[in-house]
């Protein structure tokens, strides 16, 4: 496989700092529908990259990757129906949490 080339890796450092200063701006200048969905769209682009990293790259199954997603989406989903959050502030709780919880699958997991 191709070493990546890097003129790419300027313009997606370039872009991974540049997008988050445009957050303060994007909600009037776009709907919160379409925030919402592209949102929704950039979480689903995280989840299939990282399986594809796995299956794709090292020829490996699976299955925790649907698991861990389920369990970021079910917090988000808690937050926001019982504890009135907004869908913004439920997302890096969720990250976390989803984090805490393949951690601690991965440590035994490990051990094999």
């Amino acid at each position: 496989m191709p070493a990546f080339p890097r003129k790419w890796l300027w313009v997606l450092l370039a872009a991974a700092f540049l997008i988050p200063l445009l957050r303060p701006v994007l909600p009037d200048m776009v709907s919160d529908y379409r925030l919402f969905l592209v949102s929704t769209m950039m979480i689903a682009a995280i989840a299939v990259l990282g399986l594809n990293l796995l299956t794709g790259f090292n020829g490996q199954i699976s299955l925790g990757h649907s698991a861990f997603y389920a369990v970021g989406a079910y917090t988000a989903a808690i937050l926001m129906d019982k504890l009135d959050m907004p869908y913004y502030a439920t997302l890096p709780i969720a990250a976390a949490l989803s984090f805490v919880v393949g951690y601690l699958f991965g440590l035994p997991a490990l051990k094999l």
